[in-house]
């Protein structure tokens, strides 16, 4: 833990040092650049469309608002522009849905939530 000085000289305190920190973001890759999850608010399907740096094996999970996962898959992410639709999706509730991506060791790549329309 290090110690700093803030305004009004408040001590801060960090829960990095300086050396872990970079430790720490050494091991972080931005892997992906940019998602677009459309539409939103949804009705029948979902279209993820995502730019990634590297080429990586993923999960995409679909959960409600209960966390219960309602739509999974697995999908190979290439270095670049990545497009697929989660379809099927009218049998489901009106409401909050949230979408992630994981890697296989399970960290989150990219998470947002959804709505669906009930009409």
């Amino acid at each position: 833990m290090t110690e700093g000085t803030g305004t009004d000289n408040q001590v801060i305190k960090s829960a990095y040092s300086a050396e872990s920190f970079e430790q720490e973001n050494e091991k972080t890759i931005i892997m992906i650049t940019k998602v677009t999850a459309k539409p939103n608010p949804f009705f029948t399907s979902i279209t993820l469309d995502v730019v990634c740096e590297q080429s990586k094996h993923t999960i995409v999970r679909m959960f409600d608002m209960d966390n219960r996962i309602v739509k999974m898959f697995s999908w190979y992410l290439v270095k670049g522009t990545n497009v697929t639709t989660i379809n099927e999706l009218n049998s489901l509730s009106g409401g909050t849905y949230f979408i992630d991506i994981i890697d296989s060791e399970a960290n989150v790549l990219y998470a947002t939530k959804l709505r669906k329309d009930s009409k």
